[in-house]
């Protein structure tokens, strides 16, 4: 039986290590292509604008590219997965050899016109002319994506040179806010989260395929008022609680420009070494 389903939907979760995934794999779009390659993939649109697009999301960009720079020296050469629209690989790319892959053409035709040094691509298939050419790999909010994230991160290790890191950062499935909320916890995404791993089963993934972790942390960001207010009313679609919450954040209207930072220690932030 399935741990929670909804619609034509179902989410299977590992009674032993607690991994969740969907069963039905990635969400179709009208054209037959996944809800991320397709050329107005799902979080294109402008309604987003105030999560992927705005100075909430480049000060995510620039957090994130101080984190990765502890590890990794100026000058080095990264691949960021997954880029979306290119704002951090393109931060990256005034200190490092950056690249961003993203597999919608429409969002890379955008980031391009950026400056973003990014290409149509993705982690699901292998590409020889990556292999051993990177010191460092990003994967930010991406794994939880991808319908076979095992295969991803041993396509990681290949693209990595000995000793290079790779960063992932994806929702907690072992996290207090996750047991809290269970069912109702909002990074439990029908359409879009098929893969939500836990700190151990992540841990293991990586370890059995090359890497060792050396750091994990919780990562935080700022919001717009108006995403969270959003948010909050499209996950009110399933939970009474959420709702009456929803209802209670239409003040949030008022200030649809106001930001507010979060951290509720429920998205981790991994940093492994291949081996």
């Amino acid at each position: 039986m399935p741990w929670l389903s909804r619609g034509n939907r179902d989410l299977d979760r590992c009674s032993g290590c607690g991994f969740a995934w969907m069963r039905q794999g990635v969400k179709r779009a009208s054209s037959g292509l996944s809800i991320y390659a397709d050329q107005t993939p799902i979080f294109a649109g402008d309604e987003q604008a105030d999560y992927y697009r705005d100075e909430t999301a480049e000060d995510a960009a620039r957090e994130k590219l101080a984190w990765v720079r502890r590890f990794v020296p100026h000058g080095a050469s990264l691949l960021d997965v997954g880029a979306n629209f290119g704002l951090f690989v393109k931060a990256a790319s005034t200190d490092l050899q950056a690249l961003g892959i993203e597999p919608s053409p429409g969002v890379v035709e955008q980031a391009r016109a950026a400056g973003a040094p990014i290409d149509v691509g993705s982690i699901d298939e292998a590409q020889a002319a990556f292999d051993g050419r990177f010191d460092a790999l990003t994967l930010f909010d991406v794994i939880e994506h991808l319908p076979d994230p095992e295969r991803a991160v041993r396509h990681c290790h290949r693209y990595l040179k000995p000793g290079g890191h790779l960063f992932i950062t994806t929702p907690d499935f072992s996290s207090g806010m996750a047991r809290l909320l269970g069912r109702h916890w909002y990074y439990v995404d029908m359409d879009e989260h098929i893969a939500l791993f836990t700190r151990a089963n992540l841990r293991d993934v990586l370890m059995r395929n090359g890497f060792e972790v050396i750091e994990r942390q919780t990562i935080g960001r700022g919001y717009r008022l108006s995403y969270i207010r959003r948010r909050l009313a499209y996950l009110g679609r399933g939970s009474l609680a959420l709702r009456a919450v929803a209802a209670a954040a239409g003040v949030l209207a008022f200030w649809p420009r106001g930001r507010i930072r979060i951290n509720l220690g429920d998205v981790m932030g991994v940093v492994a070494r291949r081996t």
